[in-house]
């Protein structure tokens, strides 16, 4: 039988063998990548640095951090997120060596994608592994969206704060701020676009230089705001000051608390996103993976630490700097004013650019994701979007993502939650995908073997604790924000309704088309004898 002939849903084994010993990594690489069904078509030139400095941009702490500052004093204050951020930390750990297991042993851009596939079994394929696409799309074009919204609210905070526009004449809430945030938000999606479209070794040229703006960035203005800062908390009564301005029971308050360090902790799948462009895949992306919330869990528990000390120790004047910020942002407030305004907005200047950054990282790995996605035909007009340019990315998925990614900003001209929102659905949009694949590799343990780098005896029950993790995460994210009596419109957390109108969407696809002719990704030969050899969903 020729290699035409094959199924589409099953792959043979690599014709020809193993590679000789005198073979390059990228060669290896890409025999592996043909064993799990797919040629070699991305341009693969990005180190493993580049990939872990993509996915740090990704995880980023002041990406998720400084946006959501005012989020977490209102929302149970300093000790709800000092106390929440190291036990989120662990159970995102969880969740990442989880995923680094499965990446090492499928290491393809489809990431979580393809991963359910092989891992649900040639029967549920088709369905678990469209779902588990569209939740992972969903959370990609979220967490994408709010990097970029995120740093132009930086930047337009900085003229707030510069004197060039003042709260009185164009307050937060009304058309001219909301107008020219977006303005600024679609020019850094744009230059996003750009740097992806040029080629990929730009692309990890940019993503090498975030890790030390991204760390740099963020280290510098704490430590500055600290060293500076007139007046401090003591760091112990920190773990005391609790706040709950959400109009809800201070439980309810504790719960939904989670959101600022949730936010931070996700994304980390980027790694796999651009795995067939990184150079020795099949532990490149997970060390990514880990290295990355390793690094990020204390780092960020002693950056919150920090910037908290320097916040009002009265409550009242505490909410008052949370819910009406002279520069639009509560962030820039706290920096420019335990420092001086001159050198906060420099400091805040390189934290807005490391979380530009962190949108082009996101920009990339959507754009794979969706060119992944559909050379398996998931997706509308997906012959179209599974094109290469003569640079070799994948420019059309690039430039849809951007499109999209623009689009779904434009709520925050009415609702002043909308960027809780953009957070919300990337957030639990992402975090449900993950739990997809990681449900069964523990259901299947048997049918899942682990590649180069795995967790050993701990690799399930780590699994196990992540899938739990993430079934609490995606109720407590939908909950409403706040109780305001009467009803606000404008202060309503509509993540939920926007994340069930998109699951109605693409479950009604799924239903009416999809069913009909989607079959799933490839799946492995070898995980396929281990379906078949144990009877488990063995025909598709």
């Amino acid at each position: 039988m020729g290699k035409d002939e094959v199924d589409a849903s099953v792959v043979s084994e690599a014709a020809g063998g193993g590679s000789e010993d005198g073979s390059s990594i990228k060669d290896a690489d890409a025999q592996r990548l043909e064993q799990l069904g797919y040629k070699q078509e991305l341009n693969r030139s990005i180190s493993s640095f580049s990939n872990f400095g993509a996915t740090l941009s990704i995880v980023s702490i002041p990406a998720a951090t400084y946006p959501l500052f005012y989020y977490g004093l209102t929302t149970g204050g300093p000790a709800a997120m000092l106390i929440s951020w190291p036990i989120v930390g662990f159970l995102s750990v969880s969740i990442g060596v989880s995923l680094g297991e499965i990446i090492s042993a499928y290491p393809t851009a489809g990431g979580v994608y393809y991963w359910s596939a092989n891992l649900a079994g040639p029967r549920l394929a088709p369905i678990v592994s469209f779902f588990t696409g569209w939740f992972n799309f969903v959370g990609q074009m979220g967490l994408t969206a709010a990097a970029s919204y995120a740093a132009a609210q930086l930047i337009v905070a900085c003229f707030y704060a510069g004197g060039v526009l003042n709260v009185v004449d164009y307050p937060s809430t009304g058309m001219f701020y909301v107008g020219i945030v977006n303005v600024v938000n679609f020019g850094i999606l744009l230059a996003s676009g750009l740097i992806n479209t040029v080629g990929v070794k730009l692309l990890g040229k940019v993503t090498s230089l975030s890790v030390f703006f991204n760390i740099g960035g963020m280290l510098a203005s704490v430590i500055a705001a600290v060293v500076m800062s007139p007046t401090h908390i003591p760091v112990a009564d920190l773990f005391s000051y609790f706040v709950n301005e959400t109009l809800m029971p201070d439980s309810y308050c504790i719960a939904i608390s989670v959101l600022v360090a949730c936010f931070t902790f996700c994304g980390y799948d980027s790694a796999a996103h651009l795995i067939e462009e990184t150079a020795a895949a099949e532990t490149g992306g997970s060390v990514s993976i880990v290295s990355t919330l390793i690094t990020n869990v204390p780092l960020g528990f002693f950056v919150l630490m920090g910037l908290l000390t320097t916040v009002p120790a009265d409550p009242d004047a505490l909410v008052e700097l949370a819910l009406a910020p002279n520069s639009t942002s509560v962030i820039v407030d706290v920096i420019t004013t335990a420092t001086n305004v001159p050198f906060g907005l420099f400091l805040i200047a390189v934290v807005a650019l490391s979380i530009a950054i962190c949108a082009v990282s996101m920009v990339a790995t959507h754009s794979r994701m969706i060119f992944a996605f559909s050379r398996d035909g998931a997706i509308p007009f997906s012959e179209f979007f599974h094109h290469l340019s003569p640079a070799r990315v994948p420019a059309r998925a690039v430039w849809f993502a951007i499109v999209i990614d623009t689009i779904i900003c434009l709520p925050s001209l009415g609702a002043a939650t909308a960027f809780t929102s953009l957070t919300t659905i990337g957030t639990v949009g992402l975090y449900i995908s993950y739990a997809f694949p990681i449900f069964f590799r523990v259901l299947h343990m048997k049918q899942f073997k682990r590649g180069p780098w795995h967790a050993g005896v701990m690799g399930p029950i780590l699994a196990c604790i992540a899938v739990l993790w993430v079934c609490y995460v995606t109720v407590v994210l939908n909950l409403p924000t706040s109780n305001p009596d009467p009803f606000v419109a404008t202060l309503f957390n509509w993540a939920p309704v926007e994340l069930g109108g998109l699951i109605i969407l693409f479950t009604g696809f799924w239903v009416f088309s999809a069913r009909k002719w989607f079959k799933g990704p490839k799946i492995d030969l070898e995980t396929l004898k281990r379906f078949e050899a144990a009877g488990v969903f063995a025909s598709a």
